[in-house]
C-alpha cells in the first residue's frame, strides 16, 4: 500500500501541469505581496526650495541697498 501511494505522489509531482501551475501560483503570490508592500517615495517639493531661495536673494538685495 505504501508503495502505491508513493507511486501516485511521485507521478502527480512530476506531472508538467502541476509543475507549471505551482510556478504560476508562486509568481502570482510574489507579485501580490510586492504590490501590497509597495510604498511610493515621497515627492520632493522643489517649489518650496525655489521660493526660499528667492526670499534669500531679495533679502540680500535689500541688505546691499542699505549699505
Amino acid at each position: 500500500m505504501t508503495k502505491d501511494v508513493m507511486e501516485v505522489i511521485s507521478s502527480v509531482l512530476t506531472d508538467i501541469n502541476v509543475i507549471i501551475a505551482s510556478i504560476a501560483v508562486i509568481l502570482y503570490l510574489n507579485f501580490v505581496i510586492y504590490v501590497v508592500r509597495y510604498r511610493k517615495k515621497p515627492a520632493k517639493n522643489k517649489k518650496r526650495k525655489i521660493a526660499v531661495q528667492k526670499k534669500a536673494e531679495k533679502s540680500d538685495d535689500s541688505a546691499e541697498d542699505s549699505e
